[in-house]
């Protein structure tokens, strides 16, 4: 007896009479799941809560102690009309003359250097005559302030 197979010849398909189908290629629709993604970031920006950063333990500020006006240099910045007026020993004087002075008194024994300038004198000034000062080695300088007047 000889085995006879029961499908001879092409695919199963072709035998029973199907037409084969082409499978389509590979293609995913990813919208659906870019729509949920969505939902879910702004669900999520929502109803979370925006903290800030936790506030830090730092030391309370303490009011500087004066400085005695007797053992130190004055330089005083007074504002003018087309440039400020820098006053060494109540004499005008320009930036270049206040690393003399300094130095001068530096010679004599002083080293504390306090400048005062007017409100109106613009920083960047004060900064080219706080250079001249700290240009003299063993000087130290102090900036005179005023204190705020305290509301009633």
């Amino acid at each position: 007896m000889t085995r006879r197979a029961l499908f001879s010849g092409g695919s199963a398909a072709e035998d029973w009479g199907f037409k084969g189908r082409k499978s389509p290629e590979a293609d995913l629709d990813i919208t659906p799941m870019i729509d949920c993604v969505f939902l879910l970031l702004i669900f999520f920006m929502v109803s979370s809560t925006m903290r800030g950063n936790v506030d830090q333990n730092v030391p309370a500020a303490a009011h500087g102690v004066g400085v005695d006006p007797r053992g130190a240099m004055l330089v005083r910045i007074e504002a003018g009309d087309p440039a400020p007026r820098i006053l060494l020993d109540n004499r005008e004087s320009t930036v270049e003359d206040v690393r003399a002075f300094v130095e001068e008194g530096r010679q004599q024994g002083h080293s504390l250097v306090v400048i005062k300038a007017d409100r109106e004198v613009p920083h960047g000034f004060v900064q080219q005559v706080s250079r001249a000062v700290n240009s003299v080695e063993g000087v130290k300088f102090s900036i005179g302030v005023q204190d705020k007047k305290k509301r009633n």
